[in-house]
Formats: C-alpha cells, sequence, structure tokens
C-alpha cells in the first residue's frame, strides 16, 4: 500500500513540475495572428477526441481521417504519460464500449453541481459569430468525393450491411483507448460531468469535421467556450467538410483553414500537437490532397496588394478572392488557387534586389499562370526610368521561367488612378517587353478607365490627413481614424463621409482602388484569363 501510495505521489509530483507549454494562437477581426504563451498542469487539462469513427459516408473523409489517425494516436501516447485525461468521443457508437471501464468511467462520472444550460444539445453558433461571414458553404454536407467513386463507396458499404448515409460503428481502431484512465462518452452531460468532478479547466478538441461536429456538438468548442472552459483546438489534428466546388471555391485544405482561423477569431485559440508530441506538426499528404488546382500567382505594387481593403474589410471578397470565385463560374475550367504577392511600394528592381523575390516568389507552389503588373513606383523611383524599367522586366521574366517553367506569364498595363491618366510612358514599354519575349499583353487600362467615367470617384478609397480635418468635424471621424505615426489618417473605402469632407482640397487626392475598383480588376483579370484558356486547350 504504502508503494503504491509512493507511485501515486511520485507521479503526481512529475506532472506538477513539468507543465504543458502551450502557444495559443488567435486572430484579430482582421486576420491578423495573436500568440499567448502558457503553462498548463496537465492534471487539470482534458483532450476529447470527436468522432474519429471507423466509418464515413464520404469516402476522402475516410481516406483522410486513416491519414490523421497515426499521429493523433501519437499525441494521445505522449499526452496520457504526462498525465492528461483522455476522453473519446465517437458520436452515436456507445454500444460497441458498453460495460467497458472506460464506458463506466464516463457513465458514474458525479453530477455536476454546475449544470450549463442546453449542455445536452448542438450548439451551432455563438454570439461572437453571430456578425461574422461564414467562411465556407457546407449547405451540400461537405462532400467531395467523385460522383463515380462515392456511388460505388455506397454500394460497398450497403453490401457490407451498413447504412450508406451513417455506417460509422466505432472509433477508429487506429487510436488506442486505455481502459485504465480514459473515457468514452459522446453524452454532452456526461463529459460535462467528468470535467467537473475531476478539475479539468483546460480542454484540447481534436477530430473531425471542424465545421460540424467540432464545433458544434454538446462537448464541441462552442458549449466548452461559451460555458467557461478554457478551449482550445489542436489545429492540425482535424479536417472538415467541405466540397471545393462550393465557395469560395478553394481547395479542401484551404476550406480547413479558412474554418481554423474562423474558429481563433471567434470561438477559441488554437494550438499544435508538436506542442504536446514534439517533432512536427501534422499535414495531410498530397494523396488526399484532392484534385490538382491550377496556381495563379499576382505580382505588383500597391494596387495589387490591397492593404487598406484587407484592413478595412478582411472578410470581404478581395482582388485575388474575386478572380478565383469569377474563375470557377466558368464550369469548362479546371480549378485554380489564386496567390497575391503584391507589395505596397514595390517597383521591380527593390522586388529582385531586397531578397522578397527569393523569399515570397520563387518558393511558392509551381505556377501555372503569372499576371505582373508594375510601373507607377518603378516610374517614381527607378533610376534612368526610361531605360531601366524594360531592363528590369525583361530579367523578372526571366527569373520567373526558371523558378516557375510551366508558367505562363502575362505582363500587365498599370491602372489609371483618374480619367485620361497619363501612363503611356509606362504601358508602352510594358506592352514592347511582352512583345519581346513572345508573350501576351493584357492591357487592363481602358476597362477601369470606363468604370472610372462612371463616377469619378467610385473605385478609390479615401485616405486623408487627421490634421486637416477642421476641428469642428473631428468628432463624426473620430471611428474612421487609422495610426500613421505622427500624422494620423482618416480611411473610408467609400463615399459615407464625401458629405462631410468631399469639399475639402486632397479629400478625393488618394487614388488607390477600393473594393469596388479591386472587382473591377477581377473582372477584367477573369474573363482575359478565362478566354486566353478557352483560346489553349491544352492549358487545361
Amino acid at each position: 500500500m504504502k508503494r503504491l501510495l509512493l507511485a501515486l505521489w511520485c507521479s503526481t509530483n512529475v506532472f506538477a513540475q513539468n507543465p504543458l507549454s502551450v502557444s495559443l494562437q488567435s486572430r484579430n477581426p482582421a486576420g491578423g495572428k495573436q500568440i499567448v504563451q502558457e503553462q498548463w498542469a496537465a492534471a487539470k487539462t482534458a483532450i476529447i477526441v470527436c468522432d474519429m469513427w471507423d466509418l464515413h459516408h464520404c469516402k476522402n473523409a475516410v481516406s483522410r481521417v486513416e491519414e490523421l489517425a497515426p499521429r493523433m494516436n501519437e499525441v494521445l501516447e505522449k499526452a496520457r504519460e504526462k498525465g492528461v485525461f483522455i476522453i473519446h468521443a465517437p458520436s452515436s457508437c456507445m454500444k460497441p464500449y458498453e460495460g467497458t471501464p472506460a464506458r463506466e468511467r464516463a457513465r458514474s462520472a458525479p453530477a455536476a453541481a454546475r449544470q450549463p444550460d442546453k449542455i445536452a444539445d448542438w450548439c451551432k453558433q455563438i454570439p461572437a459569430e453571430e456578425a461574422a461571414i461564414y467562411p465556407i458553404d457546407q449547405s451540400d454536407g461537405g462532400e467531395d468525393d467523385d460522383p463515380a467513386e462515392h456511388a460505388a463507396w455506397a454500394r460497398e458499404l450497403e453490401a457490407r450491411g451498413l447504412n450508406p448515409k451513417a455506417p460509422w460503428t466505432r472509433q477508429l481502431p487506429a487510436l488506442r483507448i486505455d481502459q485504465e484512465r480514459d473515457a468514452v462518452s459522446d453524452s454532452g452531460v456526461e463529459i460535462w460531468n467528468l470535467l467537473e468532478s475531476r478539475g479539468l479547466q483546460n480542454v484540447i478538441l481534436m477530430g473531425v469535421h471542424l465545421n460540424m461536429c467540432v464545433s458544434g456538438r454538446p462537448f464541441g468548442l462552442r458549449q466548452m467556450a461559451r460555458n467557461g472552459r478554457h478551449v482550445v483546438l489542436m489545429r492540425d489534428l482535424t479536417d472538415s467538410m467541405y466540397n471545393p466546388a462550393r465557395w469560395p471555391f478553394v481547395s479542401h485544405q484551404r476550406g480547413t483553414d479558412l474554418f481554423v482561423e474562423h474558429v481563433e477569431k471567434r470561438i477559441c485559440p488554437s494550438i499544435t500537437s508538436d506542442q504536446i508530441a514534439g517533432g512536427n506538426f501534422f499535414s495531410f499528404s498530397t494523396a488526399t490532397a484532392g484534385k490538382k488546382r491550377l496556381q495563379v500567382l499576382l505580382l505588383g505594387d500597391s494596387t495589387t496588394e490591397a492593404s487598406i481593403p484587407k484592413m478595412l474589410a478582411p472578410e470581404e471578397a478581395q482582388l485575388e478572392d474575386g478572380i478565383r470565385i469569377l474563375l470557377a463560374a466558368e464550369k469548362d475550367l479546371p480549378a485554380m488557387d489564386v496567390y497575391n504577392l503584391g507589395l505596397s511600394g514595390e517597383y521591380i528592381q527593390r522586388l529582385l534586389e531586397s531578397g522578397r523575390y527569393d523569399r515570397d516568389v520563387a518558393t511558392k507552389p509551381q505556377a501555372d499562370y503569372i499576371f505582373i503588373r508594375y510601373g507607377l513606383n518603378d516610374r517614381s523611383k527607378r533610376e534612368g526610368f526610361e531605360t531601366n524599367f524594360s531592363k528590369d522586366f525583361h530579367t523578372l521574366i526571366e527569373r520567373l521561367r526558371k523558378d516557375h517553367p510551366k508558367a505562363t506569364i502575362f505582363p500587365m498595363s498599370v491602372i489609371p488612378y483618374e480619367v485620361g491618366s497619363n501612363n503611356a510612358s509606362i504601358n508602352d514599354q510594358v506592352k514592347k517587353v511582352a512583345e519581346e519575349e513572345g508573350l501576351a499583353f493584357f492591357d487592363i487600362h481602358p476597362r477601369y478607365e470606363a468604370e472610372l467615367k462612371k463616377g469619378a470617384n467610385m473605385l478609390n478609397y479615401r485616405r486623408f490627413s487627421l490634421a486637416k480635418v477642421p476641428e469642428a468635424l473631428l468628432p463624426i471621424v473620430q471611428s474612421y481614424v487609422r495610426p500613421g505615426g505622427k500624422d494620423p489618417y482618416v480611411v473610408v473605402l467609400d463615399n459615407r463621409l464625401d458629405a462631410h469632407l468631399g469639399h475639402l482640397p486632397g479629400w478625393f487626392a488618394d487614388r488607390h482602388p477600393n473594393l469596388a475598383g479591386y472587382q473591377v480588376i477581377a473582372s477584367e483579370t477573369a474573363k482575359f484569363l478565362a478566354d486566353w484558356i478557352h483560346k489553349h486547350p491544352t492549358a487545361k
């Protein structure tokens, strides 16, 4: 008995002396990452494994879960050794575990003195999510199987005597259940009782599927967060139910990433598996990545980057989103990813000599199409613009051909800031470079100018020095002020303050595109690329 007590004391002492060091990642409304370092007592921490079923109606989901399981089991073993309490929650699959110690451990947990309202129910939204744009369209159930393969999978499940719409029977066997230490339950009430009775304040959720069960189950992220648990998502050990053929027409993994970002903004922080088990965090392989997607890169200056629209309206469709969504509407085109690599203030020489090209452009996935729109900053900042701009452009194309040998490159004209903008000195050089390189020249200037004629200030945002605002109008602009060092600015994306400040000299001086302007660029870019692909069918 003394030996047993000594062993228990030593074990508890080790857990207390070796806390879990975790880096909690959350996001601000604009999507910026915020990291907080914490030390957790393992004895006050639980892991809930959500719905890692043996089978699923989506064949691709089964493949991804099977790929996920070995790393997840490794994490569970390491966490268990450290003293973390493991709760296995394969919903609707309690029958195989009836009478086992792990199942009885959950059933016999003392009833909690504090029983949250609706803890037995699904939670589809918490207040922090109400004003948010839901990041992915899952209205079709998220099936991403090839239709023929899905039909064959359904027939196979039926042949096994299973319901093809709900074939799961138990947790995936690859995840070991320690009958001496773990618990098994799919009940929000039972799991809450376990947490309360054991003083488990820290909760880690892992499993599938993030946009459905992991977030919404009675024991999921929302219920834990709204009822005061210190809950986190293990973001690399999860997956989503998302079909890339649905909005926002991104890859399956990107769809999962978008929902992780939604969680980090509005539900709870996240951590990664390496923080518990060491090694590298988990990533799905190319074998489960889905169909190949064409890669589109956008290179350019501030008129490409769109830093202000991204800051003020981070959840709305930006330039790259508009291009991708419009291309997806062309049903005969392959799926595409669009990467915006624009940077404010940049010109070609700076891109090449600053190291940014090697860091950000050369390392991107092999591109299929690259759009280049430089010239405005080159004209104002590059010495010997008339001779050096063309040389720089040729050098950039040479580098791109080396690093992205499969890519079709499209030199672009710059956009006009105003109707009648004299950009001929830029656009003529770009056109000549395209001809000399044997490339198609994309002239976006006429379309953008035509849109400007519909309303001279419809396509630009307003950025105006706060120091120039009359004192009497300071209260009306207060909520639109953005830091700017010694000179803060009033920044708005549209005409909402024109009635007050439109008469001031310089109010309309900043001609950078707003969201409407970027959608003009997106519209013309998608049309140009779709037409080009249709005329070059082998490019698909």
